[in-house]
């Protein structure tokens, strides 16, 4: 009998193919909750103002529109939504790229501008109302006091 060698495989970069748990995870939540939130549950309102949203972003490397569920706090007109992923959050990574958003809201669908906001950059709050104005505060000392990110959404008319 004679045996064959084999080659040796490649050797990986470390993390490189390991799946990441947590976007498997948030995918296939998304995936269930999307649908959902889209048709109107879960949206913040003048009684309940923090809820759920879709928010419809433009891949930053592909220039598809990508669609997740987030967390969002309604303040006179604006929403404000978070990340506690930092920048490893993929939806976050596209706003940067690209601040031209949609987001589903009450099952209707409202163009809006992101107004990004991390650690080391001001928070901008000229020409918004001061509701918001104070939301952006508050969510700017999480900002850097535990490395959150956040961005406004504000509507276009």
């Amino acid at each position: 009998m004679v045996g064959t060698a084999r080659a040796a495989a490649p050797a990986r970069a470390k993390g490189a193919g390991a799946p990441d748990l947590a976007s498997d995870l948030f995918r296939t939540l998304n995936s269930v909750v999307e649908p959902v939130v889209r048709a109107g549950c879960f949206s913040p309102n003048l009684f309940a103002p923090t809820g759920l949203i879709v928010l419809e972003t433009t891949g930053r490397r592909s220039g598809k529109p990508h669609r997740t569920p987030v967390l969002a706090m309604l303040m006179d007109g604006h929403l404000i939504v978070r990340t506690f992923r930092g920048e490893r959050s993929a939806w976050f990574q596209n706003l940067r790229a690209n601040p031209e958003v949609a987001y589903w809201s009450g099952g209707q669908k409202t163009l809006a501008q992101a107004i990004v906001h991390a650690p080391g950059e001001e928070c901008h709050t000229a020409g918004l109302p001061p509701g918001a104005a104070l939301g952006i505060a508050a969510a700017g000392m999480a900002v850097r006091m535990v490395g959150w990110r956040f961005a406004v959404l504000a509507p276009q008319n």
